[in-house]
């Protein structure tokens, strides 16, 4: 690990007093070999023109350099951060890219420490959501009413095998607005539910006959709204009830 900025400030001090020694160091020789005061003027101006030009050159440099590692620093530990809050937690973060300050690869090494503790609580929580889904679609499944769910345009969510096994042409993603069908009973029942998509509106027990067959379907149905009230779709239970009329 390189050494750390604040280091390298105090390192970059030190070289600059002892410039400014070597200076004091130049003219008490100089002051103490002079023959003569011509010669003694002659040499400390000399000493301190070349010192002067050497120390204001060394701090324009010490001027510049410590802010350009802290923006260099800083600015790559910035970028990284940003990444993370925008959620992506898979970053393979090289350490050894930000050695250029101890200080600095420590904050990377927390940062390593708290992705993975991240990537470990989302993966834990995609876990329980997908076993919680699970669940609720296998108690879906087993219900004898047909179950619909589907987006506030139409599209088809989900459906259990009630409705697949009475309607073979639906299925998830299957739009309900671009369904037709022969018989006027079925029609009126798809019907019903996008127009209720449509109008935002419950349904609350519903009841469609079909007096030839003697069908019925009992709908109900709830809108689905998000945080600020606006529709995001629906889901409607159906129930069906069958009895061929009786021929005298």
């Amino acid at each position: 690990m390189k050494r750390s900025l604040k280091t390298r400030y105090h390192t970059l001090i030190s070289i600059l007093l002892g410039i400014i020694l070597i200076q004091a160091l130049l003219l008490l020789v100089s002051i103490a070999q002079a023959k003569d005061l011509q010669t003694l003027v002659s040499d400390i101006q000399s000493i301190v023109i070349i010192f002067v030009f050497i120390t204001f050159v060394y701090i324009i440099v010490i001027y510049n350099y410590v802010p350009f590692r802290l923006r260099k620093s800083y600015r790559d530990l910035r970028n990284l951060i940003d990444e993370i809050s925008h959620g992506n937690y898979n970053i393979d973060i090289d350490s050894s890219l930000y050695d250029q300050d101890s200080d600095v690869q420590e904050l990377i090494l927390a940062l390593q420490k708290m992705l993975k503790i991240l990537l470990g609580f989302d993966q834990a929580k995609t876990d329980k959501i997908f076993e919680h889904h699970q669940r609720l679609q296998q108690l879906i499944n087993i219900l004898p009413q047909g179950v619909i769910i589907a987006s506030v345009n139409g599209d088809i969510v989900y459906c259990n095998d009630s409705i697949r096994k009475r309607y073979a042409s639906i299925s998830d993603m299957v739009n309900l607005n671009e369904l037709i069908f022969k018989n006027e009973f079925d029609q009126k029942v798809f019907d019903k539910l996008t127009e209720a998509l449509r109008y935002g509106n419950n349904l609350y027990n519903e009841k469609l006959s079909d007096a030839g067959f003697h069908r019925h379907a009992l709908i109900n149905g709830s809108i689905v709204r998000n945080r600020k009230g606006a529709a995001t779709g629906g889901v409607f239970i159906l129930n069906f009830s069958e009895q061929h009329a009786r021929q005298d």
